[in-house]
């Protein structure tokens, strides 16, 4: 389907808090992917991911950043090239209970 499915464990800290950062891997999959293709969807406000987008439009590539706007770094939104707001799909993305 053209698709990798990457699963990583959860790290668990003394209190019970839990953690599973992905940053560093995602952008090093979209780095090494970056000759491959000509547009890449972040799935993600975190502005942690502004490098990223600015390094791969420097590169060439078309950067689109799907999330929440409510909860999205400003920054990041400003850095794509596209912003799509899951709000507005809310219907299509959310589990319903």
């Amino acid at each position: 389907a053209g698709f990798e499915l990457k699963s990583k464990d959860l790290q668990i800290f003394p209190g019970g808090m839990k953690k599973g950062d992905w940053d560093v891997a995602i952008a090093i999959d979209a780095i090494t992917l970056s000759r491959q293709v000509d547009v890449v969807v972040i799935v993600s406000g975190d502005g942690d991911y502004e490098p990223l987008v600015d390094y791969l439009k420097f590169n060439g590539l078309i950067v689109e950043v799907a999330a929440f706007g409510r909860s999205s770094s400003g920054r990041l939104i400003e850095a794509a090239n596209n912003f799509i707001d899951l709000e507005e799909a809310k219907d299509k993305v959310l589990l319903k209970k």
